[in-house]
């Protein structure tokens, strides 16, 4: 089959797949180079670059529910499930034109049309029945759905403590003292399936796009003096982003905070203008569940060697990285904080009183070395 990617109505490249493994068959063809993904536009490999944003922007191989969303479409990977949703997602403006296809962009994105919330064991394909769900990635079980014409995600936890829908409503509440944008997360409960979701709005409209790090990254090689922070900068000002370093700086100390372990490429970035391609500022942080300790039993919520990431692989060693950080600790006092624990987490019916004196001792403790970095 011939698709056509494209970015709302303007075409941007083509190619063949294979529609049962979302295989590119041949070399793609480039048609407007300026609306190419950047990992694309840069690449000296576009067709495999091509493809690794595919894969990048679909469905996540460790998605615990991914072979039963395979055996729903009847497809072999995630791509494919992409393709047969014409790669929809409500994080940006790109789609998947098949050749033929006479509906045009205002006829298809989920931002302005319907969509219902799909049941793996009962799809329905056409256009009226599109899921953002087959472009949104992570590894977390989760879905969209429209309430009161929200564009609204719901994301599940894991065993052993399904914590990661607090993790999120109890970090939201604490960049909102700090004063970070941030994207705002809910907690849902569902007593009959006795499972806690967290929700959040989409933070992209119809006219901007979430461009992630990964992307970013890949515009210039990395040179063998440099450090991935200092490579990461410098393409940035390659692509002439204008944030202050403080505000990357902040995020990092935030993931100190709550030693949050998944900030990985794909989950921090930048928003840009689809229509003048000119970027806006850094996106709101958004995904902090995997954080606070998550999959430790008590006894193992430890500080020293903790997992990180983007550009160092402990916590200790990427507050290092944090020179312009200005975190206003003061507004987030040991008892305000203790307080949120006891507010969010007092919820969750997996959780006892050592777990959560744990979390304020933790806290406290990650709370006192920012500050110790910040006075340096």
């Amino acid at each position: 089959m011939k698709i056509t990617l494209m970015c709302k109505d303007i075409p941007v490249c083509s190619f063949n797949i294979d529609t049962v493994s979302g295989w590119i068959q041949d070399k793609i063809a480039t048609i407007n180079v300026e609306y190419l993904p950047l990992s694309v536009q840069y690449s000296h490999d576009s067709t495999s670059a091509l493809k690794n944003w595919i894969d990048n922007r679909s469905v996540s191989v460790n998605r615990k529910d991914l072979a039963a969303m395979l055996n729903a479409y009847g497809v072999e990977t995630p791509a494919a499930i992409s393709f047969k949703n014409l790669g929809l997602n409500l994080s940006d403006q790109y789609w998947f034109k098949p050749e033929g296809f006479e509906l045009d962009w205002e006829d298809v994105n989920l931002f302005e049309n319907d969509f219902k919330k799909q049941s793996f064991k009962s799809i329905k394909f056409g256009e009226s029945s599109y899921s953002p769900d087959s472009s949104s990635n992570g590894e977390l079980p989760k879905f969209w759905c429209i309430e009161d014409n929200k564009r609204i995600l719901y994301k599940e936890g894991t065993a052993p403590y399904d914590q990661q829908p607090y993790n999120e409503v109890f970090a939201s509440k604490l960049l909102t003292e700090l004063g970070l944008p941030h994207v705002d997360y809910k907690l849902v409960y569902d007593d009959e399936a006795e499972q806690a979701y967290c929700t959040c709005e989409t933070f992209i409209t119809t006219d901007t796009e979430y461009v992630p790090a990964l992307e970013v990254r890949s515009v210039l090689p990395k040179l063998n003096h440099e450090d991935s922070y200092q490579h990461f900068l410098r393409c940035m000002e390659k692509l002439e982003i204008v944030v202050e370093p403080k505000e990357i700086d902040n995020m990092f100390a935030f993931d100190y905070l709550i030693h949050n372990s998944d900030r990985h490429y794909g989950n921090f970035g930048f928003i840009r203008d689809v229509n003048t391609q000119k970027f806006l500022g850094m996106a709101p942080i958004f995904d902090n569940g995997n954080s606070l300790w998550y999959q430790k039993i008590n006894k193992q919520m430890k500080f020293r060697k903790q997992p990180s990431k983007p550009f160092k692989e402990t916590q200790e060693e990427q507050l290092k990285l944090i020179k312009t950080a200005n975190l206003e600790l003061d507004k987030l006092s040991p008892d305000k904080v203790d307080a949120l624990i006891d507010e969010v987490f007092t919820a969750n019916p997996l959780f006892d009183l050592d777990r959560l004196e744990q979390l304020k001792y933790n806290l406290r403790y990650t709370r006192n070395k920012i500050i110790e970095r910040l006075i340096i």
